[in-house]
């Protein structure tokens, strides 16, 4: 019985150090505060959802604004429907920043404006969660505006 405690002890003991280094490993390895994450565990979101999102574009996007300021070409060039594709960063801490329009020559110049200004505007988000810690990561959004006629 003494010989297979003891057996039994030695098995487990080198089955704890084969595991126990690996666990360290990954706790010791920290998240770069400046990588931008592609694959990310849980995607960044807007405090709300998407009904919190549509308010904050609904409160902020100003589009008598852009109704007043656009000329009669970029009614014919753009449409009466614009819809803007962004790609923005939600860092660790929720900010948004470097901001960008992908198909601006699609869109035209005054909702572009419009959609940044809001944009830099924009609350905190819940950040993308990687290994359960947040992480800076690129997200894309569409904004679609409807710019009724005048």
């Amino acid at each position: 019985m003494q010989t297979i405690k003891y057996i039994f002890s030695i098995v487990l003991g080198l089955s704890l150090s084969a595991v126990m280094p690996a666990a360290y490993a990954i706790a010791e390895k920290p998240i770069s505060v400046d990588t931008i994450y592609t694959e990310v565990d849980v995607i960044p979101r807007f405090s709300g959802g998407a009904r919190g999102w549509s308010n904050f574009l609904n409160k902020n996007l100003n589009v008598r604004s852009i109704q007043e300021s656009i000329d009669e070409d970029s009614y014919i060039s753009f449409g009466l429907v614009q819809q803007a594709n962004l790609e923005f960063t939600v860092c660790e801490d929720g900010k948004v920043c470097d901001i960008e329009v992908l198909n601006a020559d699609k869109i035209s110049p005054e909702f572009k404006e419009e959609v940044m200004r809001v944009m830099r505007r924009s609350p905190r988000w819940k950040p993308a969660l990687r290994d359960g810690q947040p992480v800076k990561t690129r997200f894309r959004q569409p904004v679609v505006v409807n710019l009724k006629d005048r």
